[in-house]
């Protein structure tokens, strides 16, 4: 092979370095202010009550411990497919493909959570303008605008990443500014009510300590969007430095969102009969529009807006991420080799993208939108737990060897800590939707048969080839 193939060859799986510390904090706000907010308030709601807020707040505190390790090994071993190298690194055997396997699907059908809240809020308008789809029945309707929404940013995504990033920022920018007007009006409203508002709060917790734990289990994917970050590692400028900084920026920039968010649309609204929590619970993931409908101008059509503008973001970043795990599991031969391939003009991993597309669209049209949610949620909280241990590993192992532009302290204390956490909402999730357990078992068994019938002799050739590297340095150094 001369050097201009050589050349051809190794551009082929590489990807290009074009997403600044902004696009990258934006596409990891823009994965979290999507489903937590827009979609899965008003269920959480219905699920604990006022103590929604505690909700929003401990899965904040609980991620943290996770994004701490995330924004470490993001910063010293950056690379598309993020977790999943990390845990491919840190554990033996089919942890690491098991891992990957998890995450591309976790993201992906989390894209059809976000196709499905995008297809109700547009339904909600095509109704409120007395519009018919086709004369099909708002099931149907739903369903098929989230495969239009899935078809069009698969589109975007392919057209390259600086669209991408550029897409992410505009949506993301237009929802905090809407949910900031939200976030206001509801002050106001409170401000202006004898008791502040303060009676919606009673009781806290009207369903019971384990409620809270449920509903964090239920809206952990709200706050997964830094694994995003770290997705994108091949893709970002200075990534020892803006991977933990979008990291860390992406979490303090959304959990006040959400906390201030769940106090006004608890809080602000006025209801005859029964609870303000009761009421968002029984409208789903339209919960905040009908709250909007009493406190904001122009409320309604607003946060329609902003619902639209959230998921459409979120589906983004997820369709972005779920692309770059497939295509960093066939780059290493855990999957065929083709989901690899970059697309010669665009610089994207076109094939896993459409794989990816696929996949969504199939979920969408087949999976009720609860059961989606915790699905995602276990995946992600089962990926976590593995890349918490990971984080130790690496440390232990390679730390030495390894250029780390951040550190976490306390080590080991917050990877044990974020392990015990994130266990104990998988085991508080199966309350809710054992469902989402069935379909993560059998999700994990169909990875493992891969695994074994034919990703493992990549594994066993690569173990065979980094202990024969190192057998040839020590000799060279003797």
């Amino acid at each position: 092979m001369d050097e201009d193939e050589a050349d051809i060859a190794i551009h082929d799986y590489e990807l290009a370095r074009t997403l600044s510390l902004f696009d990258i904090t934006m596409i990891g706000v823009g994965a979290m202010i999507g489903a937590g907010i827009f979609v899965l308030t008003g269920v959480a709601a219905g699920i604990a009550g006022p103590a929604l807020i505690l909700v929003f707040l401990f899965n904040g505190i609980i991620t943290t411990f996770t994004a701490l390790c995330y924004a470490e090994l993001g910063s010293a071993m950056p690379g598309a497919g993020g977790g999943y190298l990390w845990v491919r690194e840190g554990l033996p055997g089919p942890s690491g493909f098991v891992s990957g396997w998890m995450d591309w699907f976790a993201h992906t059908v989390a894209g059809s959570l976000y196709a499905l809240g995008f297809g109700a809020y547009f339904a909600l308008i095509l109704e409120l303008m007395g519009i018919s789809f086709f004369g099909l029945s708002l099931e149907v309707t739903i369903k098929l605008l989230a495969v239009i929404v899935i078809c069009f940013f698969l589109l975007i995504n392919f057209k390259g990443v600086s669209e991408t990033g550029m897409a992410e920022n505009i949506v993301t920018i237009a929802k905090i500014i809407i949910l900031a007007i939200f976030i206001a009006a509801g002050l106001w409203s409170m401000y202006n009510k004898p008791d502040y508002g303060f009676n919606n709060f009673q009781p806290f917790i009207p369903n019971g300590l384990g409620s809270i734990f449920i509903a964090c289990g239920l809206t952990f994917i709200a706050f997964e969007g830094y694994e995003i970050i770290a997705q994108a590692g091949e893709e970002v400028r200075n990534p020892r430095k803006n991977i933990p900084r979008a990291v860390i920026l992406s979490i303090l920039i959304v959990l006040p969102i959400y906390v201030l968010v769940a106090f006004v649309s608890l809080g602000a609204l006025t209801v005859e009969t029964g609870t303000t929590w009761e009421y968002l619970g029984k409208f789903q993931e339209l919960g905040l529009v009908e709250a909007a409908k009493q406190f904001m101008p122009l409320g309604v059509f607003l946060l329609i807006f902003g619902g639209l503008l959230s998921t459409m973001s979120a589906l983004n970043a997820t369709t972005y991420s779920s692309t770059r795990v497939a295509f960093a599991m066939a780059r290493d031969e855990f999957l065929p080799r083709k989901l690899a391939t970059i697309h010669k003009k665009n610089r994207t991993p076109y094939m896993a993208l459409f794989l990816s597309g696929a996949i969504m669209i199939l979920m969408s049209a087949s999976i009720t939108l609860e059961d989606v949610a915790s699905a995602t949620s276990l995946m992600f909280l089962f990926l976590f737990i593995l890349v918490n241990i990971s984080a130790i590993m690496i440390r232990r192992k390679i730390g030495d060897q390894l250029d780390y532009g951040y550190r976490m302290q306390f080590f080991p204390i917050i990877p044990i800590v974020a392990m015990g956490a994130n266990i104990a909402l998988a085991v508080f999730l199966f309350q809710f939707s054992p469902t989402a357990w069935y379909v993560t078992i059998l999700w994990i068994l169909i990875g493992l048969g891969i695994y074994f019938a034919y990703s493992r002799r990549y594994y066993v050739k690569t173990e065979q080839w980094k202990r024969y590297a190192h057998l040839k340095s020590e000799l060279e150094e003797k």
